[in-house]
C-alpha cells in the first residue's frame, strides 16, 4: 500500500512540473507570439509608408542590416539558435548534443523576434519549441533532478512551446511523442499533457480561444471523392521530397559566399526589403497567403507564381541559418499546392469548385506529413488551427496517402537529416562519460529474430537491459531479440551519434 502510494506521488510530482513548466512557456511564448505579431503587423504597415515616402528607404535599409548585424553577432556566440532549432531539441534529449539553456533562450527569443518579425518566410514553430525546451532545462536545474527528469521536462517545455505557438495543446503532445521520442511513455504522456494544457490555458488568456487560423467552415467531403484525396497525398508526397533537397542543399550554395557563416544573414534581410515595397502580402511566414487563397477563387497561372516566389523566398531565409522554422510556410506551400490540385481536378473531372477550399486545407496538413514524416501531429494541428474538426477523415486519408508515398521514395523526417548533418560535423572524442540509448525494435527490421552474439554494435557499446511486455532483463549472448523489444545501450557519449544512427538503421 505505501509503494501504490508513492508511485501516485510521483505521478503527482510530474503533474505538478509539466503545470509549472507549461506556465512559464505559455508566458515565455506567448510574449514571443505576440512580439512577432505585433512586429509584422508594422512592418506592413512601414512599407506601406514607405511607398508613399520613398526616402525613408535608405534609412529603413541601414536599419534593416543592423537587425542583420545584431542576430549575427547572436548567432556567433550561439550557434545553436540557428534555423529551425526542432533538430537541436532532438540532439539534445538523445544525448548527441549540449545546450545551454540561458544562452539559447534570450537570444533564440531576440534573433527569432528579429528575423521572423522582419517578414522574412520564417515560422514562429520551431522557435517557441526550443524556446520551451530551454525553460523545461531551466526548471530542471532549478529543482536538481536526475538525467532521466531532465528528458521529461526539456520535452514537457517543447510540448508546451507548440501548444502555445498555435493554442494546439494535443497537438504539443502528439509533436513530442511521435517526433522526437518515437515512443510512447506513461511519465513522458503525463507531463507533456500537463505542460500543454497549462501553456494553452496562457496562450487563451492572452489570445483568445478561437482556433490560430481560422478558415471559416467547409462542407463534409463526400466518399465518391476520396479517390482524390489519395492523388492529393501522392503529389504531395512528391513536392515533398523535392523540398527537402532543396533545403538540405542550401547551406552548400550559401558557402559559396566570400564571408562567415554568421553573416549569411545580410541576403535575405537585403532581399525582404524589395519584396516588402512591391509584394508586401508575401511577408512573413505565410498565413496571411494561406487566409486569401482561402477566401477567393484563383486561376492556376497565379497559384504556380506564388507557389515558385514563396518557395524560393523560404528556401533563401531558412538556408541562411537565421532563427526561425519551416511550419507555416511548408503550410502556406501546402495550401498553394491544394489550390492547384484543387483546379486541376475541377478542370479534369469537374468536381465542384467548392471542394477547392477543402484541398487547401488537406493539403498543408499532406505536405506538412511529407516534410516532417509526422502524420499524426499533422492531422492534429491542422484540426486544431483551422478548426475544423468535422474534416478529421479526409485530411487523415490525406496524410496517411502522404505519408506511405513519401516512404515509399525514400523521404526522412527533415529534422532527422538536418540533425544528422549537424552531429556528424562534430569529431567523435572518448569523452569519458557515460551514456544511454534507448530503441524499439520494429517488425521485421535486422535486428527482429537475430541473437546477441550475431548482433554488431558500434565499438565500445553494449546492450544492457531488454524490456520484453512487462518484464525486463539483462540480455545474454544467447537472447533473441523480437519485435517489439525495447533495448537499452550503453555507450561512451561521444560515440552516441554512431550508436543511435546504427540502432536507427537497424530496428
Amino acid at each position: 500500500m505505501k509503494q501504490r502510494r508513492m508511485f501516485d506521488w510521483t505521478k503527482i510530482a510530474y503533474v505538478a512540473k509539466g503545470i509549472l513548466v507549461g506556465v512559464i512557456v505559455g508566458i515565455v511564448v506567448s510574449l514571443f507570439r505576440y512580439t512577432v505579431e505585433f512586429m509584422l503587423d508594422h512592418i506592413i504597415e512601414f512599407y506601406d509608408y514607405l511607398r508613399v515616402h520613398p526616402r525613408w528607404i535608405i534609412g529603413w535599409i541601414f536599419a534593416s542590416l543592423t537587425a542583420a548585424f545584431i542576430i549575427a553577432i547572436l548567432v556567433r556566440d550561439e550557434p545553436n539558435i540557428k534555423g529551425s532549432g526542432i533538430q537541436d531539441i532532438e540532439g539534445q534529449l538523445q544525448g548527441v548534443l549540449k545546450l545551454n539553456w540561458f544562452s539559447i533562450l534570450w537570444r533564440k527569443f531576440i534573433g527569432g523576434s528579429l528575423a521572423i518579425g522582419s517578414g522574412l518566410a520564417l515560422g514562429r514553430e520551431g522557435p517557441s519549441i526550443q524556446l520551451g525546451g530551454a525553460v523545461g532545462q531551466g526548471v530542471h536545474a532549478l529543482l536538481k533532478g536526475n538525467r532521466s527528469q531532465k528528458n521529461i521536462l526539456i520535452s514537457a517545455g517543447a510540448s508546451a512551446g507548440l501548444s502555445a505557438a498555435f493554442n494546439a495543446p494535443i497537438s504539443g503532445i502528439t509533436f513530442i511523442l511521435e517526433e522526437v521520442h518515437h515512443k510512447f511513455s506513461g511519465i513522458l504522456l503525463l507531463s507533456a499533457f500537463s505542460s500543454s494544457i497549462a501553456a494553452n490555458f496562457v496562450a487563451y488568456r492572452i489570445f483568445g480561444i478561437e482556433p490560430a487560423l481560422h478558415l471559416g467552415e467547409l462542407i463534409l467531403f463526400p466518399l465518391e471523392h476520396y479517390l482524390h484525396l489519395i492523388v492529393l497525398g501522392v503529389f504531395l508526397a512528391i513536392v515533398g521530397r523535392f523540398y527537402q533537397e532543396v533545403l538540405l542543399f542550401m547551406p552548400s550554395l550559401y558557402k559559396r559566399l566570400p564571408i562567415p557563416a554568421y553573416l549569411y544573414g545580410f541576403l535575405p534581410f537585403l532581399i525582404v526589403i524589395p519584396i516588402g515595397l512591391y509584394f508586401p502580402q508575401m511577408l512573413g511566414g505565410g498565413t496571411s497567403i494561406i487566409a486569401m487563397i482561402n477566401s477567393a477563387r484563383f486561376p492556376t497561372l497565379f497559384f504556380i507564381s506564388i507557389f515558385v516566389f514563396r518557395f524560393i523566398f523560404s528556401h533563401i531565409s531558412y538556408g541562411s541559418g537565421l532563427p526561425g522554422g519551416i511550419f507555416i510556410p511548408v503550410l502556406c506551400l501546402g495550401a498553394i499546392l491544394g489550390g492547384i490540385y484543387g483546379n486541376t481536378a475541377l478542370f479534369i473531372t469537374g468536381i465542384e469548385d467548392a471542394f477547392i477550399r477543402s484541398f487547401i486545407v488537406y493539403a498543408m496538413g499532406g505536405f506538412l506529413t511529407a516534410v516532417t514524416k509526422a502524420p499524426l501531429t499533422s492531422v492534429m494541428l491542422i484540426t486544431e488551427m483551422t478548426g475544423t474538426e468535422a474534416q478529421l477523415m479526409p485530411l487523415a486519408v490525406v496524410c496517411l496517402s502522404a505519408y506511405i508515398f513519401a516512404d515509399f521514395i525514400g523521404s526522412e523526417s527533415i529534422y532527422e537529416k538536418l540533425l544528422e548533418r549537424k552531429v556528424h560535423r562534430i569529431p567523435t572524442v572518448f569523452n569519458g562519460e557515460l551514456a544511454s540509448v534507448e530503441c524499439s525494435v520494429e517488425p521485421d527490421s535486422p535486428l527482429d529474430g537475430i541473437t546477441l552474439r550475431n548482433i554488431s554494435l558500434p565499438f565500445g557499446s553494449q546492450l544492457v537491459k531488454v524490456k520484453r511486455h512487462n518484464n525486463e532483463f539483462i540480455p545474454r549472448q544467447d537472447t533473441t531479440i523480437w519485435a517489439g523489444d525495447e533495448l537499452l545501450v550503453h555507450c561512451d557519449s561521444g560515440f552516441i551519434s554512431e550508436v543511435k544512427k546504427y540502432l536507427d538503421e537497424h530496428s
